[in-house]
């Protein structure tokens, strides 16, 4: 009881945290006429209780909070005595204690650091010391096969205390099981790339020698014959099914060009290539993750989803790539032959019917093609227009305004393709030169791009732990982002450097 003048108090303060009731004793002395108290609990005040004699009175304290208590007498003489006592700390609220997972695997016989990934936290005491934290570990738990339950407990500075049991599955050591299992994965996905292969090969074979040959009359497709079938029609219907969309025949545009070289059906079709392809990379993420005894999260799903759906993307501009170096570098061949045709009189559709009929690879398909759509009715201006949409090549594009001008305002046509030819051997010989110097920056340059994955790859072989935080808590798939990006941005400025424009 502290003693004061004009009160007497039973407990002025209780600093230490308690999770026991605060009951105080207020009693005033007789020159007290009246007296009111106040309750402040975490700074705020509470209603204001009016004793309208000196009588003493019992406050009780039960919740958990920070409280004051704020006291105002009054004397007979009308003289206002008002003070505040000390802070009392009540917690009743038991700690919290945080673990990532519910439930975790391990392997029989591993060593586990039991407290790795726990943390206790009190609403008082903040961060609690994991040595205050308890467990029912034995060294031997996980030497068996099974569920082991594991319980944490922990209790704060006031006595309030927490339990909370998480499961641990103990499994079989089983690594050169799920190896073996990828090995033959991988050796049966190997094995029918080139089985595909060899039959795309034999189908090309057998489109160039079909001509000579006597087809039967009737023809039984193969088991591989009708898969393929099967493939077009789902490709088909689906593509079907996506061109009701007006969103998706808008995004359809973007693939005009792959359209027309690569002689797909519809942009729709492209699209729908990407769906299945995204659909099938989700199956075989799921299969190897059935392999390995796990189940595929959300985020690794979204992965499987956008890497297919981006592969199909990579696949037509790499494509599209060696298509329009191919046909760029066969230009000067298709130029030379159209001019010796005209220099012997030939007309322009009879001078790329010998184009076609002279040279070969994809400049012998686009010339076909152009000869197919002159026998369809199709203009010269026309032909060579949709030729020069298709490559997106400089060179095509000054051939098209050439024959333009040519058809529109006359002239020597022998004279304006010799000059076309002198421009681009000049081209071409700068070209191989530029090439020939630029070799070794370029060859710098894929060294840089490649350096940091070596980099990765050489600490990954060392310490294969050591970036594994980066996939396995979501801190680290942000920072993983941002290295992308930075990987990127340093990819691209490396070939900003180096390009050279002629």
């Amino acid at each position: 009881m502290q003693e004061e003048n004009g009160y007497h108090i039973s407990i002025a303060s209780q600093e230490t945290a308690t999770r026991d009731d605060i009951v105080i004793d207020y009693r005033p002395t007789a020159n007290i006429a009246n007296y009111s108290y106040t309750i402040i609990k975490d700074g705020k005040k509470g209603k204001s209780v009016v004793i309208e004699d000196n009588s003493a009175t019992r406050i009780a304290l039960t919740d958990t909070g920070h409280y004051k208590i704020e006291f105002t007498n009054y004397t007979a003489s009308g003289e206002v005595q008002a003070f505040e006592t000390g802070r009392y700390v009540i917690d009743k609220d038991a700690p919290r204690i945080e673990i990532n997972k519910d439930s975790l695997k391990v392997e029989i016989g591993s060593t586990v650091d039991i407290l790795s990934g726990v943390r206790a936290v009190d609403n008082e005491d903040g961060v609690i010391s994991n040595e205050k934290i308890t467990t029912n570990f034995d060294s031997n738990s996980f030497s068996t096969v099974g569920k082991k339950e594991v319980t944490y407990k922990v209790s704060d500075e006031a006595g309030n205390t927490t339990v909370r049991t998480i499961t641990f599955e103990v499994v079989d050591n089983n690594r050169e099981m799920v190896f073996l299992k990828e090995c033959v994965a991988i050796g049966m996905i190997c094995v029918a790339l080139l089985l595909i292969i060899e039959y795309y090969r034999s189908m090309l074979i057998e489109k160039r020698i079909s001509k000579y040959s006597l087809q039967p009359r009737r023809k039984n497709n193969s088991v591989f014959d009708k898969i393929v079938l099967l493939k077009d029609s789902m490709i088909d219907s689906f593509a079907n099914a996506l061109s009701k969309m007006k969103i998706i025949n808008t995004y359809a545009k973007t693939y005009e060009k792959y359209q027309i070289a690569f002689r797909e059906k519809t942009g729709v079709h492209i699209i729908a290539k990407k769906m299945i392809t995204s659909m099938l990379f989700l199956a075989v993420s799921i299969l190897a993750s059935a392999i390995r005894l796990e189940i595929l999260s959300f985020i690794e799903m979204i992965i499987a989803l956008l890497l297919g759906y981006i592969l199909v993307d990579i696949v037509y501009f790499v494509r599209y790539h060696f298509y329009r170096n191919h046909v760029e570098n066969d230009l000067l061949q298709a130029v030379i032959v159209m001019n010796n045709a005209f220099k012997s009189g030939h007309s322009i559709p009879q001078a790329i019917e010998l184009v076609a009929e002279e040279l070969d690879g994809d400049i012998h398909e686009e010339f076909e093609r152009m000869r197919k759509e002159l026998d369809m009715g199709l203009s010269t201006d026309e032909v060579f227009n949709r030729f020069a949409t298709r490559v997106e090549i400089p060179e095509v594009t000054y051939i098209n305004s050439s024959i333009s001008v040519l058809n529109e305002t006359g002239g020597n046509i022998v004279k304006v393709f010799s000059s076309i030819e002198k421009t681009l051997m000049n081209k071409k010989k700068l070209r191989l030169e530029l090439k020939a110097l630029t070799s070794s920056a370029k060859i710098v340059s894929y060294v840089l791009m490649l350096l940091p994955l070596l980099f990765i790859l050489g600490i990954s072989f060392v310490s294969p732990d050591y970036f594994l935080p980066l996939v396995t808590s979501p801190t680290g798939w942000l920072l993983l982002f941002v290295i992308m990006l930075v990987y990127l941005l340093y990819i691209c400025i490396i070939k900003k450097i180096m390009k050279v424009r002629m």
